[in-house]
């Protein structure tokens, strides 16, 4: 009898989301009950992101902050050497009971996370004969702790594999925060971009491999192996290779171009949406799972009605988001007031970027063809529009940049969804 309110709440808000399931085509049920957490976890990341953002902004130097950003960038773009597949992979094996890839995938992302280490040591003999030894010891630093980073953050591959979406916000959150913490801390002891880069990424591999111990002795994975999570983790590093390094070079190419203040401005204009466009980030970790159990022919039934909708909202979270930078920088950043203009300006990139729940979707059920096209074209014209239009117009050509690389790659994967449907057809129907 206790239970019958409970299931009375339950049945209530079931009569209230039938007839909207109905009419969007979406299970909503699903998203209400693991869209509260994910969201939660995103938030959490948020506002982790967003004081630090203003922390560094109101303590540091941007010269300072400008060298510590392009360090970050360059240990991003090596990270394209590493395993950077390997997470949707697990959370692929982790869903159809295979467990057993979690458990084994720590030593095998380790090694051959080496690889960052070698081109780390390797750029930082090149910065020691140009004489700058302050990156010289940061490439030191991300030559010693790089290859531990992939294999940390494998514990989220677990829980999304488990639908676990709970377990995800609550470590999530901690994942957001003791980074957090540990750069405030720092930042307040010395004003130095190499004590920064090391408690960044000290803090964070230390917490992630916390996190996944936690895992392996507390919520005991089954020993399930999966044969093919090796081979699978290969292909989808391999079609990550230049979107990794895309996802970084408006960094390196603003440092070298335009000097470590301006990128330093660039940094705080873009940041603010990029903490927004994460927060939408679970939309693409609830419907992973969805996407593999599912048939790609009933997938494509409603797709592009949920793709449609959900830039719409993006587009309304744009321009609101236009509209309020002008107070939001006056309030927060009021050094940096000559980064509104271009704040705005990239904030239309969030629109496009319901292009990831396409990737998803073909990551989902293995579309090797579809992905290695997309990872290939959408990186390249990031990188060569970079490059061309940020020494052609400075700090306003780089936010170009990548507001054209985004709406390239909305449009790119949209059609290799449709091929990919068209492929398998043709296979289903032979």
């Amino acid at each position: 009898m206790t239970n019958t309110p409970t299931k009375g709440k339950e049945s209530a808000l079931a009569r209230l989301l039938t007839p909207l399931e109905q009419r969007t085509k979406t299970d909503l049920s699903y998203l209400t009950k693991g869209g509260f957490w994910l969201t939660l976890d995103e938030a959490g990341g948020a506002i982790a992101a967003f004081l630090l953002s203003v922390a560094f902004a109101y303590f540091l130097p941007k010269e300072v902050y400008g060298t510590y950003r392009y360090l970050i960038a360059l240990f991003w773009i090596f990270t394209a050497l590493t395993m950077t597949g390997l997470p949707s992979v697990i959370s692929r094996s982790v869903t159809r009971g295979k467990e057993g890839a979690f458990r084994s995938s720590f030593r095998f992302s380790i090694f051959w996370g080496l690889p960052l280490s070698l081109v780390a040591l390797s750029a930082s003999g090149y910065y020691f004969t140009q004489g700058n030894m302050e990156l010289v010891f940061g490439l030191l630093i991300i030559a010693g702790l790089g290859p531990f980073m992939q294999a940390a953050i494998l514990w989220s591959s677990y829980f999304t594999g488990r639908k676990d979406f709970r377990s995800l916000a609550f470590f999530g959150v901690i994942f957001a925060f003791v980074p957090a913490l540990s750069l405030f801390g720092t930042m307040f002891l010395i004003k130095s971009p190499l004590a920064l880069l090391f408690t960044y990424l000290a803090s964070t591999v230390l917490t992630g491999l916390c996190i996944s111990l936690y895992i392996l002795v507390y919520r005991k994975p089954n020993t399930e192996p999966d044969p093919e999570y090796k081979n699978l983790g290969w292909h989808f590093s391999a079609m990550n290779l230049l979107a990794t390094a895309a996802q970084q070079v408006d960094k390196i190419v603003v440092f070298h171009y335009l000097g470590a203040a301006q990128l330093a401005v660039y940094a705080l204009a873009t940041a603010l949406p990029e903490q927004i466009k994460n927060v939408f980030g679970s939309v693409t970790t609830l419907a992973l799972p969805k996407f593999i159990e599912r048939p790609y022919a009933e997938i494509q039934k409603t797709f592009w009605y949920r793709l449609w909708g959900f830039t719409g909202i993006l587009s309304i979270v744009a321009v609101t988001y236009a509209l309020v930078a002008p107070f939001v920088f006056t309030v927060f950043f009021p050094a940096y007031q000559d980064a509104i203009l271009y704040s705005q300006v990239f904030a239309l990139a969030l629109i496009p970027t319901g292009s990831t729940i396409s990737i998803t979707l073909l990551q989902a059920h293995k579309a090797k063809r579809e992905l290695y096209i997309f990872n290939v074209l959408s990186p390249v014209f990031q990188i060569v529009t970079l490059i061309i239009l940020t020494s052609t117009y400075g700090l306003m050509g780089a936010v170009v940049a990548r507001l054209a690389a985004r709406l390239l790659s909305f449009a790119l994967a949209g059609v290799l969804v449709q091929v990919y449907g068209y492929r398998e057809a043709r296979t289903l129907a032979k």
